[in-house]
């Protein structure tokens, strides 16, 4: 991903990443070596999956790591609706 200095970028790519199964359910996410893997800033990312825990596609495993949930139809319907409302 290289030097990205905007959660909603870094939130964006990982979205992509997960409703395209890159980024497989049940995938847990340790944000500090993540960061350090993707040269991201810590706190970035930490936004970056807060962003996404609102949209229903992660959800936090204590302190430092987050989990990619499983999708759902009424997820997808949620997100489609976000992503529509935020286009307009």
């Amino acid at each position: 991903m290289g030097l990205i200095d905007n959660p909603n970028t870094i939130a964006a790519r990982y979205r992509d990443a997960i409703l395209t199964k890159r980024l497989p359910a049940g995938m847990s996410i340790d944000i500090k070596q993540e960061a350090r893997d993707q040269g991201l800033n810590p706190s970035l990312l930490r936004q970056a999956m807060q962003i996404l825990t609102t949209m229903g596609l992660v959800e936090w495993e204590g302190k430092s790591q987050v989990k990619i949930k499983s999708l759902t139809t009424q997820t997808l319907q949620d997100l489609g609706y976000t992503l529509t409302r935020r286009r307009l």
